[in-house]
């Protein structure tokens, strides 16, 4: 298990707990999704950090103790905002062929 996402905050809310461990795909998962997302770099470390965030969030909602690619995916959806949500879920319903339009879709933003 990695450790390596500890969040550092000077305030912390009423749901924020200890930084969970995070498993071996977890970090791979969200470096990717960085890598993909069109995303400003000066903006890159605070939504580094908010997806941080949603990830742990998400396995606590999910009660695990480890943070795992299902709650970073989970975590990075509960970011989206609800129309781009509704896009993500019906790609991956609709299998990889649809993920790869969706991800031609995205890199038309950048």
């Amino acid at each position: 298990m990695l450790t390596i996402f500890r969040k550092k905050q000077n305030t912390p809310s009423a749901n924020d707990a200890e930084a969970l461990a995070w498993d071996a795909q977890a970090p791979q998962g969200l470096e990717q999704a960085m890598q993909q997302a069109p995303i400003p770099a000066l903006l890159k470390k605070r939504v580094r950090q908010e997806l941080t965030q949603a990830a742990e969030n998400a396995a606590r909602t999910a009660g695990h103790s480890t943070v795992t690619a299902q709650d970073l995916m989970q975590g990075l959806l509960a970011k989206l905002p609800a129309n781009m949500r509704a896009k993500v879920e019906d790609a991956v319903q609709g299998g990889p062929d649809n993920l790869k339009e969706l991800e031609k879709d995205l890199k038309n933003y950048k």
